[in-house]
């Protein structure tokens, strides 16, 4: 059971949020480790009754967290669907890539900390809303572009991307002294599934 009571009244829903939203930056201050309750409760500015009033432990927010950070991510997805309709691959993948990189490094970089150490917060729901969000991508993304269901194992192709694009971006931010910038990653990126796409038209001849 991750929380005690889900939050109904708009100052109740506050109060949750900015425990959660505390969560995120605590652990980017401290570590999963060293990340308390009476640290989160400092930094969100409430009691540890609020805090208990909502999770059992600190172990219960965290699971919290990941779910609200998967949330965040697929609502990502689906506000860059309108975006990269109208565009070719190539525009659409920079878009992907260049909207998942600011969501990641939004509020100094919380997410890419949180990102780091959460796999193991990750649940069932949480998997099904990102693959859900990804489908949709690309299947709103075919809709204007109906010559991409000929390529084999679409879905997956996105669901691929999705990830690296996520996996990818962290390890850059997260390094020094890559010998290459963001954008050269992009556009390698971009080379690597045009390469893919493009084998796989010939092959079908479209």
């Amino acid at each position: 059971m991750v929380t005690i009571r889900k939050p109904k009244q708009s100052r109740s829903k506050n109060t949750y949020m900015s425990i959660v939203d505390a969560g995120f930056i605590s652990v980017k201050n401290n570590g999963l480790d060293y990340t308390t309750v009476l640290k989160v409760c400092e930094i969100a500015g409430v009691g540890s009754g609020s805090f208990y009033e909502y999770f059992k432990n600190k172990e219960a927010l965290f699971v919290e967290m990941q779910q609200h950070f998967i949330e965040q991510l697929a609502k990502v997805i689906y506000e860059v669907i309108p975006t990269i309709q109208e565009m070719e691959i190539p525009e659409a993948i920079r878009s992907i890539f260049l909207h998942i990189g600011e969501f990641l490094a939004k509020d100094e970089n919380k997410y890419f900390y949180w990102l780091s150490v959460s796999s193991k917060y990750s649940t069932e729901a949480s998997h099904v809303k990102a693959v859900k969000a990804i489908n949709t991508l690309a299947i709103e993304y075919a809709v204007k572009h109906p010559e991409v269901l000929r390529i084999k194992n679409l879905k997956l192709m996105v669901y691929i991307l999705i990830n690296s694009s996520v996996a990818l971006t962290i390890n850059f931010f997260s390094s020094q002294n890559m010998g290459f910038t963001f954008e050269e990653l992009i556009d390698c990126l971009i080379d690597i599934t045009m390469s893919y796409i493009d084998d796989d038209r010939h092959k079908l001849k479209i």
